[in-house]
């Protein structure tokens, strides 16, 4: 049993987050491995070597945004919901 009212898997009727979380885990470890191959190169960095790097952050930077937003989104509805019942 959990400790909490609910695990990273298991929702009570709202979204799942832990696949965003695991989306963002991967992008961050994409440029990590990015950034060591880059470093192995030292010297030897090349065009291609750039724009594929500038490839990997952005799809770092969007898993990013996106994990905010909906996080965030979720936060309003809660806190809407929350201030309906109040009144």
């Amino acid at each position: 049993m959990s400790e909490g009212p609910f695990t990273p898997d298991q929702t009570r009727g709202g979204i799942p987050i832990k696949p965003l979380f695991d989306a963002l885990t991967q992008a961050t470890d994409d440029v990590k491995s990015k950034l060591k191959i880059l470093q192995s190169k030292s010297s030897a960095v090349s065009i291609v070597d750039m724009f594929e790097m500038q490839m990997v952050m952005n799809r770092l930077t969007q898993m990013s945004e996106m994990s905010t937003s909906v996080v965030s989104a979720s936060n309003s509805a809660i806190s809407s919901m929350a201030r309906n019942v109040k009144s």
